[in-house]
């Protein structure tokens, strides 16, 4: 499906993405658009439109940024380890583990690194299958390994991931039902002493009756299967004018749930400690399948706040713009403030929209999201 041609220069899109067979080879940093789903454009008064394009000309203009990025410190691997790499602590402290993984076969490196304190994150194959990529967090601390062989199936819910909502059943490493939509996921959450995950409430959908559409959902981790999550647990949009909806996390062995934001294998990931309000002016990052990983500006002000109210009328739910750009597939994405020296960041919102000539991205914010689904944000260290 393709994305339909603005009719002027003001245009709004919520940006799920109906998947296609091509998504399948691409990663998230690198996908093109494909295809719009959920879409919504409306005509608007040609003198709004130019008043609208200015403002938004100057915002945009004066913030734009690059987030400060977190980088690994390369170590010399031991063993069948060809390299490995640590965020916040020492090679020497962290190579003694590193030994033992390499000794050790990789369905064993959950087990291992649980016992040496370390909570495996994920691992992902190289492109050729002959080696792989193990990540790994303790505290605020981060460990990338890569090691020759075949990638364990380790992996769970982050913020950051691709998703995959359809109204069929979804099969892990099957070819998902026609209508699938690509989104990407948010922060960790409780409710009640049990862990959930967020996203955009679009890319689900609903329909008249206020049910959900696709309400079938999956952790896409190409070119290794996917995590068959289930069911769309609480749709907030249902209720609220709030682009929210809840899903089940993965659990058990190999299966964890993090309160990170994902930056792929060879950077470390954010960890999330809070939440934060958006004020204006405020610095905040998004991460989205489509556009990658931190994707920096600013909350709007002043006069951007004329965009918010338009916005959100616009698309029925309540949104609040940035001076970042989005396309379609971000939806659903954790928006952050800009990460801080020690490598933690506060969540801020969830990537709801694309709005006006600029593509600006405009997103949901969380706290209100956190009071109408009673739940808490799972922070690290305290969740």
């Amino acid at each position: 499906m393709t994305t339909a041609p603005a009719r002027g220069p003001i245009s709004l899109t919520l940006i799920g993405d109906a998947w296609s067979p091509q998504m399948a080879r691409r990663s998230p940093s690198t996908s093109a658009v494909a295809g719009g789903v959920c879409e919504h454009r409306r005509s608007m008064d040609a003198a709004l439109k130019t008043v609208l394009c200015a403002v938004l000309a100057l915002l945009i203009g004066a913030a734009t940024a690059s987030a400060q990025r977190g980088e690994y410190d390369r170590c010399n691997g031991p063993g069948d380890a060809t390299a490995f790499a640590v965020s916040a602590a020492t090679c020497a402290e962290v190579r003694p583990v590193v030994a033992a993984l390499s000794a050790a076969p990789p369905d064993q490196s959950a087990t291992l690194l649980g016992a040496a304190g370390w909570q495996a994150l994920r691992a992902e194959a190289s492109s050729d299958g002959s080696a792989y990529d193990l990540v790994a967090i303790r505290g605020r601390s981060a460990l990338h390994v890569r090691r020759q062989g075949t990638a364990p199936d380790l992996d769970g819910w982050m913020a950051g991931r691709e998703l995959l909502f359809a109204s069929g059943t979804l099969v892990g490493g099957r070819r998902p039902p026609r209508g699938s939509v690509v989104c990407t996921s948010a922060f960790l959450v409780t409710l009640g002493g049990r862990p959930g995950g967020l996203s955009a409430a679009h890319c689900g959908g609903l329909r008249r009756d206020r049910t959900t559409i696709r309400h079938n959902a999956a952790l896409r981790r190409p070119p290794q299967p996917g995590i068959v999550l289930g069911r769309v647990q609480r749709n907030v949009r249902r209720t609220k004018r709030l682009d929210a909806l809840l899903l089940p996390v993965p659990t058990g062995a190999n299966r964890p749930s993090a309160d990170v934001v994902d930056r792929g294998v060879t950077r470390p990931p954010w960890f999330v400690v809070g939440t934060a309000r958006p004020l204006g002016k405020r610095r905040v990052c998004y991460t989205g399948r489509t556009s990658g990983v931190d994707q920096c500006g600013v909350i709007l002000s002043g006069d951007g706040r004329a965009i918010n109210r338009l916005a959100s009328r616009v698309a029925g739910v309540r949104v609040t713009c940035t001076s970042i750009t989005a396309r379609e597939g971000d939806s659903g994405g954790p928006v952050y403030t800009a990460p801080s020296a020690d490598g933690t960041v506060r969540a801020v919102g969830i990537t709801t929209l694309v709005f006006g000539l600029f593509q600006t991205m405009c997103f949901t914010p969380i706290e209100p999201v956190l009071d109408a689904l009673d739940a808490r944000l799972v922070t690290a260290g305290g969740g």
